[in-house]
């Protein structure tokens, strides 16, 4: 250790008053650089949860259902009000473990907190960072329709829907949940979902993604290409890390449903099972002018688009598109590459990075807590593939989680009885995406890396925070 008083009252330092001042200045300033460096000073990060669903599915859905089309002046798409089982509905069980999360990450924000919230992060790894750093928690929706029933009776869905919709009665353009979080200007954006479909015996989970533009424009080389560009194309799209994707436009194989969703990507419109034409039957509108923010195109495109004429964004052939528009400029950034491409997963970005590692959490909490063992956790499976709303169009890290499956007896089970311990989990894999917990279990498969992610390649993107909305 320095003797800073020896230092100082040597010969060669007993100069000058002013020397002497300008020698502990030197000191001071060297001291206070390694504290820096061993640790980092407190950050603030803005986080929203965003539970899944909360309205109600009503026909007609052109009336009250979600992506309202201004061209033809109605909704496009059926409320996903979300799934039900045995009394317990998907919208009702994320909200409640989105509020215990809230709670969790709220201790940031004291230093009583903080050493509470140390105390949680103990139980996860024996050496826990101390949680300097303050999560500022949003929540995306109230809690559901019945809840807000009355002051919405009119149009119970209008607090859910993730798109810009109409007011009822005076037709006044309100902000949708995505317009709503985007405005926030978050780092991280979570949701929280539970699954509807087939039910695995042990229960599984998963995160939900979306590649880039950079992934996307296959489809373009595909269409515009010759009978050898697309098998190529074909060849590479399966031995490419998205070959699993999910059959979102039931067609038939995942690369038919790859170019109905890059369709939809890219015109709005289906596509026909080859994925050379459109199908001019399923529109679901331009959904990068269905929320309010930066990228929207200007006024006046709704006038053009109602023509969808050729070498435009809104063409209805994609031989004849044109990525062309501030949104297009955005997509191709190398700023959502890093959010939708590569990362330390591999694949995926650090969307798909943030998702696995919360989920990986969560299969540590429910080992930590004896809910299961390391034979009976429910399988993490490889992340569901489409062109998905949220991962798109928020403009922040996104950590879709799929939790479980409803219909499955043992997802169903943890739910019902622990909640508690999905939402101190899932508290603890947010915070180590900001601060790394190391909680990994030596021979267990799927527990956490315990890294974070580089916010600062986001937070001075081009001189400016990528995130924040101008």
């Amino acid at each position: 250790m320095l003797d800073f008083k020896k230092i100082i009252s040597t010969k060669e330092n007993q100069g000058e008053p002013g020397k002497r001042w300008k020698l502990l200045v030197a000191m001071a300033v060297f001291c206070i650089l390694l504290i820096y460096i061993a640790w980092p000073p407190q950050r603030k990060f803005i986080v929203v949860l965003d539970p899944g669903q909360g309205g109600k599915n009503i026909p007609p859905y052109q009336t009250y259902g979600d992506k309202y089309n201004p061209l033809a002046e109605e909704y496009v798409d059926y409320f996903r009000e979300g799934t039900s089982s045995r009394g317990l509905y998907e919208s009702e069980e994320v909200y409640s473990i989105a509020l215990m999360v809230k709670k969790i990450l709220a201790l940031t924000g004291s230093d009583r907190g903080r050493e509470l919230f140390h105390r949680i992060l103990k139980k996860y790894t024996a050496d826990p960072p101390f949680p300097e750093d303050i999560l500022e928690v949003k929540i995306s929706r109230p809690s559901g329709y019945r809840d807000v029933y009355f002051e919405n009776r009119e149009d119970i869905n209008a607090p859910f829907r993730m798109f810009d919709y109409p007011h009822i009665r005076t037709g006044q353009i309100m902000p949708g949940r995505l317009s709503r979080i985007n405005a926030l200007n978050p780092d991280l954006v979570v949701s929280i979902h539970l699954n509807g479909g087939a039910s695995p015996k042990g229960g599984e989970m998963g995160a939900v993604i979306t590649p880039s533009y950079h992934t996307f424009a296959m489809a373009l080389d595909y269409v515009k290409g010759n009978d050898a560009d697309r098998k190529r194309i074909q060849k590479q799209f399966y031995q490419g890390p998205y070959k699993n994707w999910i059959t979102s436009c039931n067609l038939k194989g995942n690369f038919s449903n790859f170019l109905c969703d890059a369709w939809i990507y890219f015109t709005g419109y289906w596509s026909l099972q080859n994925g050379l034409k459109a199908d001019t039957s399923v529109f679901r509108g331009y959904r990068r002018d269905m929320l309010t923010w930066k990228y929207a195109d200007p006024d006046g495109w709704v006038e053009q688009a109602i023509q969808h004429p050729g070498n435009t964004p809104y063409a209805s052939d994609l031989k004849y598109f044109k990525p062309e528009s501030a949104f297009w400029t955005r997509e191709k950034s190398e700023a959502e590459r890093f959010k939708r491409e590569g990362g330390l997963e591999g694949y995926g970005g650090d969307n798909l990075y943030a998702g696995n590692e919360i989920l990986r959490f969560v299969r540590k909490g429910l080992l930590i807590n004896n809910i299961d063992t390391p034979q009976s956790l429910p399988e993490l499976k490889p992340p569901y593939l489409s062109t998905w709303t949220v991962p798109t169009y928020v403009n922040a890290i996104n950590a879709y989680l799929e939790l479980g499956f409803l219909q499955s007896k043992s997802d169903y089970n943890r739910i019902l009885n622990h909640k508690k311990v999905y939402a101190e989990s899932i508290a603890v894999g947010i915070y180590s995406l900001f601060r790394p917990v190391k909680a990994g279990n030596a021979g267990i498969p799927d527990m956490p890396k315990g890294e974070a992610i580089e916010w600062q390649k986001y937070h001075d993107y081009h001189g400016s925070n990528y995130f924040e909305e101008p």
